[in-house]
């Protein structure tokens, strides 16, 4: 597939958004040396971390396909991110242990992986961040980590370092298959999974959790579960933003990450909202034949996500309570408000008509999260620039809201067998 934009295009918007949106980092990378390139870049957070995920990299066959790893050592300037210091000084110090010094220049180290012990035809790198010595703002969390890395591999794809136009972005717990890099191939990707002109703009992989743990697999595979039965009733209601928001299977495009300004810098969601800014700008691709296996572990290093969620299906299930989730009817009401939204424009001098085509729940949780206002606000806009702009606005986080909406309306939350029993998808 040709790519949408031309070198000059990728360069100028890479150039910006570098010079005005990217973090400090990127600056140390002036003296990185040319002789240094890589045809891949996977930028990987840690945070309490040992060093097995560098390990498994290193022992992988990724490590053989000349990739840039880049592990962004952080934690938080907090209290709880102070006790857990010594974890990042070890992890540091055991990468550094793994192959030799290549370059270094403040924060960042590169280390050598070629002819390591673990693997004799490793052809990759690891560019190691300190972002320990100097902490991580609490509130900025993972998402200003997986920005600094990402970041760090914007600059260095427009030096010539990086050859793939993909950033590769997962964690410490995920084990990555083989067929990882392979299946982000412009060709690969145009033939097995693109079917019109929009571009593809990130990826999200297939992926399960596993824990020799039962207590801690089965809550798991009860979140997944969650997880996706709320895809499947994104698809239902034939929703433009049904994909799954993990940050530990996403891929995404450099010049669209540019284009959207980069990673939030929160201390969770950093994953749901780039996916959200993304998928405005063209195709959101789910990779089925590339699985990622991840560790099912509680947490306590973001507020909400995996971990947290984890934690409390576990104390339900202590306490024999069901996990609840999302109505089914919720999803019904989402494709009708969906389906009405290709006639919306017809009606935006008299939206009360075009209100009477849907439920009284679906038309009170619209209005709840502000539809009344948009069409105000477009009112002198084309047939084509309406129907754009009302998905724009109806985008990811509005959808949540309106669910959300739906909720508190009435549309409470049900055991989760039920929603799965009940549900048309």
């Amino acid at each position: 597939m040709a790519s949408a934009y031309s070198t000059a295009q990728f360069n100028k918007t890479c150039s910006k958004y570098l010079a005005h949106y990217a973090e400090q980092e990127v600056v140390s990378l002036a003296s990185f040396p040319e002789q240094f390139s890589y045809q891949h870049v996977l930028v990987i957070p840690a945070f309490q971390e040992s060093l097995e995920f560098v390990e498994r990299f290193v022992s992988s066959s990724l490590a053989k396909q000349q990739c840039l790893l880049i592990v962004v050592v952080n934690q938080p300037d907090s209290a709880f991110g102070q006790q857990h210091l010594q974890a990042q000084v070890e992890l540091k110090s055991d990468i550094f242990a793994l192959g030799n010094e290549l370059w270094q220049q403040d924060n960042l180290t590169l280390i050598d992986l070629s002819n390591c012990k673990a693997n004799s035809q490793a052809n990759s790198a690891v560019l190691v961040v300190d972002r320990y010595t100097k902490p991580i703002p609490a509130e900025q969390g993972v998402g200003l980590a997986r920005k600094i890395g990402a970041d760090l591999a914007v600059e260095l794809s427009i030096r010539g370092a990086i050859a793939s136009s993909w950033i590769h972005s997962s964690d410490a717990d995920a084990y990555l298959p083989s067929n990882y890099f392979s299946a982000h191939l412009p060709e690969n990707l145009a033939v097995t999974h693109l079917n019109n002109a929009k571009m593809a703009v990130a990826t999200c992989c297939n992926f399960y959790h596993y824990s020799e743990q039962t207590t801690i697999h089965q809550a798991n595979e009860l979140y997944e579960t969650a997880l996706r039965y709320y895809v499947a009733g994104l698809h239902f209601a034939q929703s433009p933003y049904a994909y799954f928001t993990i940050g530990s299977i996403l891929s995404f495009d450099i010049y669209a990450y540019c284009q959207a300004r980069g990673f939030p810098k929160r201390s969770a969601g950093e994953d749901f909202y780039l996916l959200n800014k993304l998928a405005k700008l063209g195709n959101v691709v789910h990779l089925p034949e590339v699985t990622i296996k991840l560790d099912a572990r509680p947490s306590q290093r973001v507020p909400f996500g995996t971990g947290p969620a984890v934690q409390s299906i576990m104390q339900l299930t202590e306490q024999a309570q069901d996990y609840t989730y999302y109505n089914p009817q919720v999803f019904i009401e989402l494709k009708a408000c969906l389906h009405a939204f290709n006639c919306l424009w017809q009606h935006r001098e008299e939206p009360e008509v075009w209100f009477d085509s849907l439920s009284e729940l679906c038309q009170q949780a619209l209005k709840s999260v502000g539809i009344l206002s948009f069409i105000t606000k477009q009112q002198k806009a084309n047939q084509i620039q309406f129907d754009k702009q009302v998905i724009v606005w109806f985008d990811s986080f509005k959808t949540l809201k309106f669910i959300h909406a739906l909720r508190e309306l009435g549309l409470g939350n049900i055991p989760l067998e039920q929603a799965l029993a009940k549900a048309p998808f």
